[in-house]
């Protein structure tokens, strides 16, 4: 066979190779040390598994996993603010939830329950992801028509926050908590992210209270405002994108318009 043609033919297959694996898709069969550093150049991400007090712990496999998963598929507009100063997360031995604060991400021991890790992750990487974009869902959004906070002196106020008299009228709402928003708008937003990749992943054992028994984007029937703005704004999924989800035609239109996305 001519020597020119079987060069082109190889270089013809890594060139293939090379498109269907593109960075920042996960790749099967990576070591765990090659998942380890492709979360921290790729992404940012800082994986601590020891420190001198013995309160961190090395993280499974299974666990890598499912952050390396969850972080390429919020995407690179979630992720990137982490790369320029890494996020570094770690296991705490001792179970309890989870804290995000100066550039690092505590999770719990989440014990036999990885969903533990895979929930606490999107909920604290997401207030991570905003402090490092400057705080953009304070600084930009959250005051919008649909998002409804509003700045009185120090304190945020909604009207149908979590802990204070609901005002009346047809406020959009997200059932964190008896279909009201949460106490704060960073925590508005932490928790619209979590639902919103629960909806749109059909999670539904994550989506309570939403009645098991309908549709899971029935969640945004009440906040579609929300739903566009993670989708659109804060993730900036592409259309192709396997969590890109559309609402109904004039949700999508009442959103953004709200945002100002014309």
């Amino acid at each position: 066979m001519n020597v020119t043609r079987l060069i082109a033919d190889f270089l013809r297959a890594l060139f293939q190779s090379l498109w269907q694996t593109p960075a920042g898709n996960p790749v099967e069969n990576l070591s765990r040390v090659q998942i380890v550093n492709q979360l921290l150049q790729e992404c940012g991400l800082r994986l601590i598994e020891s420190d001198p007090k013995g309160n961190a712990r090395p993280l499974t496999d299974a666990e890598i996993k499912i952050l390396q998963e969850t972080t390429l598929s919020l995407g690179p507009v979630w992720y990137a603010p982490f790369r320029s100063r890494p996020l570094n997360l770690w296991v705490d031995r001792n179970p309890g939830g989870g804290h995000y604060g100066n550039h690092w991400l505590r999770i719990g021991d989440p014990g036999k329950d990885p969903t533990v890790l895979y929930r606490i992750f999107i909920h604290e990487g997401t207030h991570a992801s905003n402090e490092y974009r400057q705080w953009m869902y304070e600084q930009e959004w959250c005051t919008k028509p649909g998002l409804d906070w509003k700045r009185l002196g120090e304190a945020w106020m909604h009207p149908r926050q979590q802990g204070t008299v609901m005002q009346p009228g047809s406020w959009e709402t997200l059932p964190v908590d008896s279909r009201d928003v949460s106490v704060a708008p960073g925590e508005d937003l932490a928790e619209m992210v979590r639902y919103f990749v629960h909806s749109v992943k059909n999670e539904r054992e994550f989506l309570w209270p939403l009645d098991r028994n309908k549709p899971p984007m029935m969640l945004w029937d009440t906040s579609p405002t929300r739903f566009v703005f993670v989708r659109d704004v804060f993730l900036r999924l592409p259309s192709d994108h396997p969590w890109y989800k559309t609402l109904a035609p004039d949700q999508e239109m009442r959103a953004r318009v709200n945002l100002g996305l014309g």
